[in-house]
């Protein structure tokens, strides 16, 4: 029983850093961004609603491989402040690259969300691989 509880907490910690890091994500990455992702999904704008998610999952995957290979919730946290940084770097780079893609999703543009979404994914996925014990 002892195992379970010392588990259980482990878990518990281990899930509220995750949803704290995941908060931050949110933040950091909708105040990055020219414009406001939230008012824009209220008002119907599937194109940034399809963005922000890519992003949530993008970096969902890198906090699912920060927890599962940490040592503690500590080095979970580290791991994921270092993830958050390069999602975001991503999403800053991307739209170096591609310089109109808020106008296209401001728009409604879907594939400019699809290509937001999928390089969100595709940035998390590598940059959870590169997290190597």
């Amino acid at each position: 029983m002892i195992d379970f509880l010392t588990a259980l907490l482990a878990f518990l910690a281990h899930l509220a850093v995750g949803l704290g890091l995941s908060g931050l994500f949110l933040f950091v990455y909708s105040v990055s961004t020219p414009h406001r992702e939230l008012e824009l999904i209220r008002g119907g704008n599937a194109a940034a609603a399809i963005g922000l998610v890519g992003g949530m999952i993008g970096y969902a995957i890198v906090v699912s491989r920060a927890i599962s290979s940490s040592h503690g919730v500590v080095d979970t946290a580290l791991w994921g402040l270092i993830g958050l940084g390069i999602q975001v770097a991503g999403h800053w780079a991307l739209a170096r690259y591609l310089p109109r893609l808020y106008d296209a999703i401001e728009e409604g543009d879907l594939a400019a969300g699809i290509m937001k979404a999928g390089v969100a994914i595709g940035l998390g996925m590598l940059n959870a691989a590169s997290m190597t014990p």
